[in-house]
């Protein structure tokens, strides 16, 4: 019978469609094979829906659980689809009068060696990796390691896209908050953003990160996902005073951006310093990012180079909770442009206190 249409028996009712998530607000849409998805309505009217935005001027997306589209995360359904409706939205973008190249991040919640092959898809994608790294050489006090592992990861995903952006972060609403990880340490939460924001690839920061928020997705949620809080008194910008699922512990306890704004040891302070630092120098923006051998050095310091272009600068972390100490072959350590912590130099040794970090141009 080619006259299809859905048929009730006595006692049946819609209740969802099918859903990966089992939940009616997650329907999934049929757009058929992946191979052929771009003749299914469906994707023509989604590439419709991401061309109006597109029209009125935006120039990139984020996609929410990409390896969800298709039922097999580790088969080569989802990276197809996703290099079609990129190809798309870049198409469209460039015939908006968009110059350069359309941005588009994924999430795909996964160890590195599963979202690699995602790059055969879309140009960027979250990294998690690094943050279940950086947690735990943090936690663990030993960050000799740290460059090598990150540039596994990396040399994993250029082979499947050479210009591949390396969405780093630390955690996301899908994970505790990286304040709970860390034990609630205000140095330990510093030192993770200023790890942020002087590695590799193009960072993002979760709302609340910069203000050292805490939360357990196991309560909730509403406790990873915290509103931001603008005044002492505990309230937020948009609704008033903060009420409801929240850990009220932190409302008393410095949060606000308001206090921390008069704190220059505070982590909205260290975020905004080393932000402005990033900015103002290309080699820390898109500089590429090697491991940097050092004459001698303690296991908890982590050391790296970012060269964009005829600037270099060597950034140091001490991912320990007391002094070390590490020695440079040759360079000039005259020009230190970055800091946070207890900082020494002397000659070509330089001490860095607990959870100490360093920047150097050279």
């Amino acid at each position: 019978n080619t006259d299809a249409q859905d048929i009730l028996l006595p006692g049946m009712s819609y209740t969802m469609y099918h859903s990966h998530f089992w939940t009616n607000w997650f329907a999934d849409l049929n757009y058929g094979p992946a191979s052929s998805c771009e003749n299914s309505p469906a994707f023509k009217a989604v590439c419709e829906s991401a061309d109006k935005w597109i029209g009125m001027g935006v120039d990139g997306f984020r996609l929410d659980a990409v390896k969800h589209i298709y039922h097999n995360a580790n088969s080569d359904e989802n990276p197809t689809f996703l290099k079609k409706f990129y190809d798309h939205c870049n198409a469209s973008f460039k015939s908006n009068g968009g110059k350069g190249e359309f941005y588009m991040v994924g999430e795909q919640y996964s160890s590195y060696n599963e979202v690699a092959p995602y790059y055969k898809g879309l140009p960027a994608l979250f990294e998690f990796s690094f943050w279940w790294t950086l947690k735990d050489a943090i936690n663990n006090g030993v960050g000799e390691n740290f460059v090598a592992t990150i540039q596994s990861y990396t040399k994993e995903y250029a082979k499947y896209r050479s210009d591949y952006i390396e969405a780093t972060k630390l955690s996301n609403h899908d994970e505790d908050r990286t304040g709970n990880d860390l034990g609630r340490n205000s140095g330990k939460m510093k030192l993770a953003g200023a790890v942020l924001l002087t590695a590799g690839g193009q960072p993002f920061v979760y709302q609340g990160e910069e203000l050292g928020y805490w939360g357990a997705k196991s309560n909730g949620d509403e406790y990873v996902r915290t509103p931001i809080m603008w005044k002492a008194d505990g309230s937020s910008l948009a609704s008033g005073k903060l009420s409801g699922k929240i850990d009220k512990s932190m409302l008393n306890a410095g949060m606000s951006v308001e206090s921390q704004l008069e704190d220059e040891n505070s982590v909205l302070s260290l975020y905004r310093r080393f932000g402005v630092l990033r900015d103002s120098y290309p080699a820390l923006q898109s500089g590429s990012f090697d491991f940097c051998a050092l004459a001698s050095t303690s296991p908890s310091i982590a050391a790296w180079y970012r060269t964009e272009g005829n600037q270099r600068v060597l950034v140091l972390h001490n991912f320990g909770t007391g002094n070390a100490s590490c020695s440079v072959i040759n360079d000039k350590l005259d020009k230190l442009i970055g800091s946070n912590g207890s900082v020494t130099v002397k000659d070509k040794k330089v001490t860095l206190g607990a959870l100490s970090s360093a920047i150097f141009l050279l």
